[in-house]
Parts: C-alpha cells; structure tokens; sequence
C-alpha cells in the first residue's frame, strides 16, 4: 500500500468521526439556542413596583421557561406602553391606568394578568411644610388633602400615574389642579427626591421607595400612603398588569403564558421569603440604595403581590374611578375590553 493509500485508509475516517462528532456537539448546543425565544418587557422606572419582574430575572425564572428577557426602563411611564404599541417591545409591566389611556386613545393592549393588586404610590412631604401646616404622618386623610392648598406638588410625568394620582387627591380635596395647587412634572427617583429637597416642590409623588427614601434621609415625612391603606377606597387597584398587544398574543400564546408562569412563580417566592431574603436578592437592582430602606421598602410591597394573577373587577373599576375622579376618563370600559384570563395557569 502507498502513503496515500494509507492515509486514505487510516487517517481519512479518524478526521471525519472528529468532524461529524464535532458537527454533533454543536448541533446539541445550538438547539437550545434555537429554542429560546427573546422579548422585551418595559417598565417606567426602577421601582420596587416591579419587585416581581426583579425576582423573576434574579430567581431565573425567565430562563427556566427559555426566555431571554431584555428588561427596558424608559425613565417614566407613557414611552413603556408606546414602545409595545409601536412593536418594539413584546410586553409592559405597567399600572392599569396607562393601558386605560392608550385604550381610550385607539389603542389595543390587553391585560393578561395582575402583578401587584393594591397601589403602592406613595407621597411625601417637606418636614418644615409639614410643620408650618400642623401635618403628622397621623394626620387624618381626608384633612392631609385640605392642606395641600398653596402646595407645589411634583410627580414623575404629566400623564403618568403619579401625576395622575396627584390629580385625584387634588380634586378629593375640592381644588383645581394649577389652581389652588400646582403640579408639576419633576422627574423620577433622584431628581424627584433633589426638587423637594431644594424646595422646587414640597410634596413628591412616587412608588415605593422613591418617598420613603426623602423620609429616610431625614428630610421630609410620609405624607399619603397608599401602600398602608390610609384612601379606604383604594383597596384594590391595578397597580402593575402584564400588557400585551392582542395579535401577538394570538400568534404566541405559549410566550405569554411563560411570561405569567414566571411572575406568579416570582410573586409565589416572594409571598414565602421575608424582606431580607428579598433584599439580598434584588439588592443589584438598587445598588445605590441603603439596605435597611430596601427591606423596610421591601415589607410594604409584598403586601401587594398577586398569587394568582387575577385582575379583579373591582381592581378594574376603582383603577377607573381614579381617572375618573381626576378629569382622564369620562365612561368606565367594560373589564373584557381591559383583561382577559386565558393566559392564567388553569
């Protein structure tokens, strides 16, 4: 036999068990790959009002269900839902009241479960203000809202749910927006905490632990908590829903209901662990945050977690009632054009 017989014979069929073993191992990798499907959720801000999509990406939920989840914060709620709406992104994590408006606005995104159920927009004030004003933390409701006469009262963005809560305690106080109280836009997180530090507003407006952080750091005092149940008519609220356009639902159903799969597997966990055990495991999210605000934060959300993901009807209608109240909504929409629950796990 010549050598390149023998290379034939003896050499050829090693390199080609390598390379068909080698085709094999890449194979076996990319399907995986190939099966995991990518989709983008907004969110306004990074709040603690999206603890479960926090504890979803960090427990690895999402993965478990070969999801690879791109998570968007648009600096504040409006872009989040026109971002779904335009397509770029497959889901919002989003207070009912931003859906309602893009409702009432020709838009389509229905909601296929409940995040959090009870609102957790808080608000706090200027200690001196308060002081001047004869306001403590205990202060009854309804005689916080008369206070607020001559206020500048700052939320994240006009349209946005802190803005439109600011509305709502205006207008249950007998005033007019911009009127006996002014409100103004100033921003999210630090640059709402800075415009009442510097006394630009003296009340802000925000989720938790946006006012709860001006009050840990000694400048201001809780003003109206939602969160602790000091409006009795809030005790239920569409306080963040999973949005999805309707025709990408249809043509991916088994997406969504992993997205849902791995939220309430997230609101489960953290209905089961304390505030610590939470913190430790989010703390990355909030790295600039102190540790004893997050838990103490923390506390005051897991009351609001959904277990089942249900939006209830009176969820439905007293997200309503806020917009109504506050002069965005004239006719409440019925709750199948707002919800569906066939992405609920059965």
């Amino acid at each position: 036999m010549d050598e390149n017989g023998f290379v034939r014979q003896r050499i050829f069929p090693v390199l080609l068990a390598i390379v068909l073993g080698t085709s094999l191992i890449f194979a076996s990798a990319g399907r995986p790959e190939a099966a995991v499907k990518r989709v983008i959720i907004t969110q306004a801000v990074e709040s603690l009002a999206f603890v479960s999509n926090y504890v979803a990406r960090a427990n690895g939920y999402f993965a478990a269900e070969d999801l690879a989840v791109e998570v968007i914060s648009t600096r504040g709620g409006g872009p989040d839902i026109k971002a779904n709406l335009a397509g770029k992104a497959e889901f919002s994590i989003a207070a009912g009241t931003y859906q309602i408006n893009a409702v009432k606005a020709g838009g389509r995104l229905v909601a296929v479960m409940s995040c959090l159920n009870r609102s957790i927009v808080n608000s706090a004030i200027r200690k001196d203000v308060a002081k001047r004003l004869g306001i403590t933390a205990n202060t009854p409701y309804k005689e916080k809202l008369k206070k607020m006469k001559g206020l500048v009262v700052g939320a994240t963005r006009p349209g946005a749910l802190t803005y439109n809560q600011g509305e709502y305690w205006i207008r249950q106080a007998g005033f007019t927006p911009q009127k006996e109280v002014k409100l103004i836009g100033a921003g999210a997180g630090p640059v709402l905490i800075a415009a009442l530090e510097r006394n630009k507003i003296q009340v802000a407006i925000q989720t938790i632990p946006v006012p709860e952080t001006a009050v840990f750091r000694g400048n201001a005092i809780p003003f109206i908590t939602n969160s602790a149940g000091d409006d009795p008519k809030m005790d239920q609220f569409m306080m963040e829903v999973l949005l999805v356009r309707p025709d990408y639902a249809k043509k991916n159903p088994e997406t969504v209901r992993k997205v849902v799969r791995a939220i309430l597997k997230a609101n489960k966990w953290i209905s089961e662990h304390s505030a610590e055990q939470i913190r430790e495991r989010i703390q990355l999210y909030f790295a600039k945050t102190d540790k004893r605000l997050l838990r103490t934060s923390i506390a005051a959300v897991k009351k609001a977690v959904s277990l089942d993901g249900k939006v209830t009807q009176r969820a439905v209608d007293i997200t309503q009632s806020l917009l109504v109240a506050a002069g965005k909504l004239k006719k409440p929409f019925p709750r199948s054009v707002l919800v569906t629950d066939d992405y609920l796990p059965r």
